[in-house]
């Protein structure tokens, strides 16, 4: 450091200069680089259009998300920023083979316009595999309606996983498309998943926006919005099934409008012994006038799940400020 006034490093001088020594976009998540991570490739389907500068001529910018995943390196936190205008489709199990851990994947753009780099799953099979540690989807369009009934668009094995900031279309038309969007399971310990914006275009009732069906630590499902139609006793996030426990959970900060006449709202809990917390998070409908429709909020198959803490849950009919009211007996909480 130097003891000079006004010297760059000195704590009285100013910020050090920033100097681009090669192409580089900024997000709007900023520049995402992390420690020993670096731009691995660009990605947009159209190729380098006219008037670009000299990275598209780089040899950085590729036409598929599976040829930039082919250059990044395990466990290094290599970036793929993915380009306004980027269209792809997700057409078979497992598509994006070139996967490996700790991929940082960029949406360049703003989720909702028509720009928007997108993924659209095009057939009942098609997966995306988060099966290796750390992989983040930041900032894309993800679309689940290129078909009918798509069992499970997205699934998560491995450890650290984090889904932020994507724009999540659920169906387009009147028959199903996809049931659940996000399936996690055993093995996905810390999986992340928010400030995400899901819907439907259609009437198609989905079942779950987010399900966790196995054992699985640190899950966060935080800050997200859905507006999508959903089955009667099913909430837009599910935790559990028979005897699987998930532990340590944090909900919070979610917004969920049921847009069919079913009762249900934020999450649905199996009668086994999670524990974490559960909070702020808040229900309605759309599909009746009546605004004590979502009498299930939140819902709990059993009484077990006291070891959660559930509190400052809300649905429609309630004032912001009131405590929200768990109905165990009833296996139901509003």
């Amino acid at each position: 450091m130097s003891l000079f006034a006004n010297a760059y490093g000195n704590f009285l001088s100013s910020a050090l200069p920033f100097y681009q020594a090669m192409p580089g976009i900024v997000t709007p998540f900023g520049t995402l680089l992390k420690p020993g991570g670096r731009v691995a490739a660009y990605v947009r389907s159209t190729g380098a259009q006219d008037g670009e500068d000299h990275f598209a001529s780089s040899g950085m910018l590729v036409r598929t998300l599976n040829d930039a995943l082919a250059r990044c390196r395990s466990g290094q936190n290599d970036i793929v920023y993915v380009l306004p205008g980027h269209t792809e489709n997700v057409s078979t199990a497992d598509f994006f083979t070139n996967l490996v851990a700790g991929t940082q994947i960029v949406g360049v753009g703003r989720p909702g316009s028509t720009n928007n780099p997108s993924l659209t799953w095009t057939a009942t099979g098609a997966t995306f595999l988060l099966d290796v540690a750390n992989v983040t989807l930041a900032g894309l369009t993800l679309n689940f309606d290129g078909a009918d009934a798509i069992a499970a668009p997205i699934t998560v094995t491995a450890a650290g996983c984090s889904i932020l900031g994507c724009h999540i279309n659920h169906g387009s038309s009147t028959t199903t498309d996809s049931l659940i969007g996000i399936t996690v399971h055993t093995g996905a310990d810390d999986f992340t998943f928010a400030n995400n914006y899901s819907f439907t275009t259609s009437t198609a009732v989905i079942t779950n926006v987010l399900s966790s069906t196995a054992a699985n630590n640190n899950l966060k499902i935080l800050g997200n919005y859905a507006n999508v139609p959903l089955t009667t006793t099913n909430g837009a996030f599910n935790i559990g099934t028979a005897a699987v426990v998930s532990t340590n959970l944090v909900m919070a900060y979610n917004r969920v409008v049921n847009k069919s006449t079913g009762t249900a709202g934020v999450a649905s809990f199996t009668d086994v012994a999670h524990t974490g917390m559960v909070h702020d998070n808040y229900s309605g409908v759309t599909a009746s006038s009546d605004p004590d429709a979502i009498t299930s909020g939140i819902v709990l198959a059993g009484v077990t799940n006291i070891l959660v803490a559930f509190f400052n849950n809300f649905d429609s009919a309630e004032e912001k400020g009131q405590q929200g009211i768990l109905g165990f007996a009833a296996a139901t909480a509003t």
